[in-house]
């Protein structure tokens, strides 16, 4: 089976796929993660509603949420955000799916109160010291078609393996299937075995 690590879609069948929604449409799909996307915060912090609470009890995981430079609200906005979404996701012990833009040092010092937190960098397509940095801090990294154009990259993960790798489609259309079929002519490696150890990752993320 394959595995898409985060996407906003419904999933083909015999893909199980982390669907990130919001609470219109949560109850929707076999594994959903409860989003309050950074673009789509509000202009001032608000507290969590008890509606959201329950429905963050509903889904697998939290997210995506977190920090963005280029986009959405006032930056100490987002920080102030993200401490209330993060403690919360930390009382239901969900993982949390995060969305990252030029901001990776502000979000490791965001997530060092929760060491046990099972954490996801969606869309990853760094560099070879960023990766190693993020998975030393506990993430799992999502890639997408993007990163498979990113020669570093693609040449450390080949050396040092994919550990806490996983793949994603995001809002694309190519399905996660073709994409893994993809990827493992990129590193080099059979389809089958990518798909399985991403497959394990999945599972581990979400404790499944």
């Amino acid at each position: 089976m394959a595995s898409d690590f985060h996407t906003h879609s419904a999933p083909p069948a015999g893909v199980a796929a982390l669907v990130s929604t919001g609470l219109d449409r949560l109850g929707s799909f076999p594994l959903e993660s409860l989003e309050f996307h950074p673009w789509r915060l509000p202009s001032h912090p608000v507290e969590l509603t008890r509606e959201f609470a329950a429905a963050l009890a509903r889904a697998a995981a939290l997210g995506e949420v977190g920090l963005d430079r280029l986009r959405g609200p006032a930056f100490p906005v987002q920080q102030q955000m993200l401490d209330r979404l993060l403690r919360l996701a930390a009382e239901q012990e969900k993982p949390v799916v995060f969305h990252c833009v030029r901001a990776t040092a502000e979000l490791l010092a965001a997530v060092k109160p929760y060491p046990h937190m099972r954490k996801l960098f969606h869309g990853f397509r760094g560099s070879p010291e960023l990766c190693e940095e993020l998975r030393k801090h506990g993430f799992y990294l999502s890639l997408g078609a993007a990163a498979l154009e990113r020669a570093p990259l693609v040449e450390h993960l080949r050396r040092t393996g994919f550990d806490r790798i996983g793949f994603e489609t995001d809002d694309r259309p190519e399905p996660v299937g073709q994409l893994i079929e993809r990827a493992a002519g990129v590193f080099g490696c059979p389809a089958e075995q990518l798909a399985a150890v991403t497959d394990a990752n999945f599972r581990e993320f979400l404790q499944r």
